[in-house]
């Protein structure tokens, strides 16, 4: 008589209860920020954009009719297209379709708190299932308190929703190639292919660079199955067809936009506004033309401030130059393009988790050696034989694959496979990133910010490594993790991302200037700024409540002082009450004042002669 035993699942598991808090964590620190820091109100020319498309996603709209006339009501990076009269953002749909739910909760921000939320879950049970709970809940408790992710999960960027979906393609890929039936395999395919779909209607770019890594490795699956069993190698195709169906469906979203936008489903619609903001090299990207030379350039700057900004591991405090850096307004002698003023130690635990990841191997010993000098020779790299050092790092990418594919691991050992993998994507993506004409800092590097999950898990091994190697350091280290992530919170988190407040200009106050001066609560308002040469931060809050359809209860309406516009806003909104501004980009700074605040008999639009509705806050100042 055989008996068989069943086993069951404890019923408290603590790895679990502590990533739901941290995910919880992660979705009210989000929540924070974005009230404390934006106020919830869009900071950079892009969020203006995300969320004027988002406002006309949430009508039910493709498209909005550009208004007549349409130079009163511009927004930087919406598109006033003359050949079909239409107006739209110029950016992907990805991003703003899901913002259109926030939208229409009347609470924009809430998007991408819940997606911080679900990321950290997602990270941790990727890292558990790849490699042991506690890779699982070190990685997540990194995630949760990076610098980088606070702060673009507070923002109205695409960034942190592009996250989610890397990280959702990669662990639904994971579950893809695990031994199960072949109905699973599919079902996990399609679920692949729809992260990699909304990746890539949101940040193309990303998708093409992050998926390359995985195409590599399905196409090294599928040779050494033919090689060894033909007539199976259709249970590794069939899923991966899954995929790739899912993945092209979704990405027609964009040509469609297009059309719609253009009649011309393949025009680039980033140049309209910049006929020079498209990727590649040579006289046809950038201001001046991009190189490869210049593509690098922007890489060393970016991983410079990546190393402080990834875990917020730096000594130095932020300081108030530190602080004008991150604000395009750094001190005198120090390029906006320079080094970042601190020295970073995030990279601190990727070497040795990468060796332990590739099981201490003798190649991976020899591996992270060069990976140090390559490393090492990053600062020099594009004055210096930057073809040989491009090529040194391709082999360093590359040669990992080639040990772990000639000792043939498989599903019985998937950890050096997965270790590859979440480093590709890293490397991916600062490769095809050297082809865009220009970096990403003001915002931290967000064009790299889509390998953060894969950065943490990679840290995370280390620390796990020890924990089992001697199981009484287990709450020591766990004491020294929250420790960590609670001193970088304070001590970089805070005062980093502290120094967006009012970035741009754009804060609460113009909009409690104009209702303070309402007649009548229940009337909406026109306010007219007056003015010539008149930048958007002279008034961006209020640019940011003026819905595409111009039917918000504050419409905010440019008049240049040239060919009658005044008459032609006024015929737009004859019901309505009006309020008179005055702006200038001027004298150094994006100043706006209200004509009634203004003394008597002086010029109300010279600068200075009224005072600033909206004066600069000074560093340090809450």
């Amino acid at each position: 008589m055989i008996t068989t035993q069943t086993q069951t699942r404890p019923a408290f598991d603590w790895y679990h209860a502590a990533a739901i808090a941290l995910a919880l964590v992660s979705f009210a620190l989000s929540a924070f920020i974005s009230r404390a820091v934006f106020d919830r109100l869009p900071h950079l020319e892009d969020e203006v954009a995300y969320l004027f498309q988002a406002q006309v996603f949430a009508r039910g709209e493709l498209m909005v009719d550009s208004p007549v006339p349409n130079g009163p009501f511009w927004k930087p990076f919406v598109e006033d297209y003359h050949e079909t009269g239409k107006r739209f953002s110029k950016y992907t749909p990805g991003w703003s379709a899901w913002l259109a739910l926030g939208v229409m909760m009347n609470a924009p921000w809430f998007i991408n708190a819940c997606f911080a939320m679900l990321t950290v879950g997602m990270t941790y049970r990727l890292g558990r299932e790849i490699f042991n709970p506690d890779v699982g809940l070190i990685a997540a408790a990194l995630l949760t308190f990076s610098p980088i992710v606070l702060l673009l999960s507070g923002s109205l960027m695409g960034h942190t929703s592009a996250l989610f979906f890397v990280t959702l393609f990669v662990y639904a890929y994971w579950r893809m190639t695990r031994p199960r039936p072949l109905r699973r395999q599919v079902m996990w395919g399609l679920m692949a292919g729809f992260g990699l779909g909304m990746l890539v209607m949101n940040r193309p770019l990303s998708g093409i660079a992050i998926s390359a890594p995985l195409i590599l490795w399905s196409g090294l699956r599928l040779l050494m199955r033919l090689i060894e069993s033909p007539q199976a190698m259709w249970r590794i195709l069939t899923p991966l067809l899954a995929l790739s169906a899912v993945t092209v469906v979704l990405a027609l979203a964009i040509p469609i936009y297009n059309y719609a936008a253009t009649h011309e489903a393949s025009k680039n619609l980033y140049t309209l506004v910049w006929d020079y903001d498209q990727v590649g090299f040579g006289e046809c990207c950038g201001r001046s033309g991009h190189t490869l030379r210049k593509g690098v350039q922007f890489a060393r700057y970016d991983l410079s401030l990546l190393a402080a900004d990834l875990f917020g591991w730096q000594l130095e405090p932020v300081t108030t130059e530190m602080q004008q850096y991150l604000t395009g307004r750094p001190p005198q002698g120090v390029t906006a393009d320079a080094y970042w003023l601190g020295f970073g130690w995030s990279w601190l635990l990727l070497i040795p988790g990468i060796v332990i990841g590739y099981r201490g191997k003798w190649w991976a010993w020899l591996w992270a050696v060069n990976v140090a000098v390559w490393i090492a020779w990053l600062p020099n790299a594009y004055q210096n034989n930057l073809t040989l050092w491009l090529g040194f790092g391709a082999i360093l990418a590359l040669a990992p694959l080639i040990f772990i594919t000639t000792q043939k691991v498989d599903a019985a050992d998937p950890q050096p496979v997965w270790t590859w993998l979440l480093l590709s994507i890293g490397v991916a993506l600062v490769t095809a990133h050297l082809a865009y004409w220009i970096g990403s800092q003001r915002y931290s590097t967000r064009y790299y910010f889509e390998m953060v999950a894969g950065l943490c898990l990679i840290s995370a091994i280390p620390l796990a490594w020890l924990i089992r190697r001697v199981p009484p350091l287990k709450p020591v280290i766990y004491l020294a993790l929250a420790a960590v992530c609670l001193w970088s919170l304070i001590s970089y988190s805070t005062p980093r991302i502290d120094a967006l407040r009012d970035f741009n200009r754009v804060n609460p106050t113009l909009i409690e200037q104009v209702n303070a001066r309402r007649q009548n609560p229940e009337r909406p308002v026109l306010v007219i700024v007056n003015g010539n040469g008149v930048s958007w931060r002279s008034y961006g809050a209020l640019m940011a409540l003026t819905n595409p359809f111009l039917d918000s209860d504050i419409v905010a309406a440019y008049d240049n002082q040239r060919n009658n516009t005044r008459a032609a806003i006024l015929a737009l909104f004859p019901d309505r009450e009006i309020i008179e501004m005055g702006a200038t980009d001027a004298a150094g700074g994006d100043h706006s004042w209200f004509l009634d605040s203004c003394p008597e008999g002086v010029d109300k639009l010279e600068i200075g002669a009224c005072p600033f509705a909206n004066p600069p806050r000074e560093w340090g100042q809450s």
